[in-house]
């Protein structure tokens, strides 16, 4: 938790930012459902501890994108529009947090 790394089925998926990003992304899916997305949302959030001056999100989300694709992850992320994408969830999750 304190570097933001996450992990799929025991599994080393990604750490830092991007996944921070990841961690909120489904912690809000599971919460309330929500699968649209918005940059602007994220750039709000300060839970993901953004740098304050060039964030390169956008860089950090296709870095993200890339990586859920490449490990044929569960959970995936597609681009709707400018500075807006889905998340798209193919399986049931159970989130876990290890402060």
């Amino acid at each position: 938790a304190e570097d933001g790394s996450v992990f799929i089925d025991g599994e080393y998926l990604i750490r830092g930012v991007a996944g921070r990003i990841l961690w909120s992304l489904v912690q809000r899916y599971e919460q309330t459902g929500q699968t649209e997305f918005t940059n602007k949302e994220l750039r709000l959030d300060r839970s993901l501890e953004l740098p304050g001056f060039r964030d390169n999100l956008d860089t950090r989300l296709v870095m993200l994108k890339r990586r859920l694709d490449e490990r044929q992850s569960p959970v995936r992320m597609e681009r709707t529009g400018r500075g807006r994408f889905r998340l798209q969830v193919t399986s049931s999750m159970r989130l876990e947090s290890h402060d």
